[in-house]
């Protein structure tokens, strides 16, 4: 059995298929003539990310892509671009245009630069470069949850 195959407990009771018969069933792949596929189904698992200290990069969008939860760096605010790019990091604004065009379902933007006192600052930037989905400013400390599968 794939991790990612769930089984149907009204098809398996349907076919007759109950107790040890369901565990080889998931060994095996088919037990009585009746196979993995027809009682199971396929469950999508779960993609996480985590991006720090770094520039703006391919690598960045290809961890990000499809995420449902990206924990990336966003040391710097916007205005402060030319400073992130000399010192090998993200804004808050190049974060969260990273999340909207992965499609992530939940942002948590952290390593802040010391530099500013007031966090809501990164939330209303990422907010203002398009990011809609779940949005977490981390403290330290913080425990974010990955979301439910969909």
């Amino acid at each position: 059995m794939c991790i990612r195959d769930r089984m149907l407990p009204e098809l398996l009771a349907a076919r007759g298929i109950s107790g040890p018969d369901v565990g080889r069933l998931q060994r095996e792949g088919a037990v009585g003539g009746v196979t993995l596929d027809e009682v199971s189904e396929v469950r999508r698992g779960q993609r996480f990310a985590f991006v720090m200290d770094t520039r703006l990069c391919d690598g960045v969008h290809a961890l990000a892509e499809g995420c449902d939860m990206l924990v990336i760096e966003s040391t710097f605010l916007d205005e402060d671009e030319p400073l992130a790019r000399e010192h090998g990091h993200l804004t808050a604004g190049q974060a969260a245009r990273v999340a909207a065009g992965a499609g992530v379902r939940h942002l948590v933007l952290t390593h802040f630069s010391q530099r500013y006192d007031d966090p809501t600052v990164f939330e209303r930037q990422a907010r203002a470069a398009g990011f809609d989905g779940e949005l977490t400013v981390a403290r330290d400390l913080m425990r974010v949850p990955v979301p439910k599968r969909r």
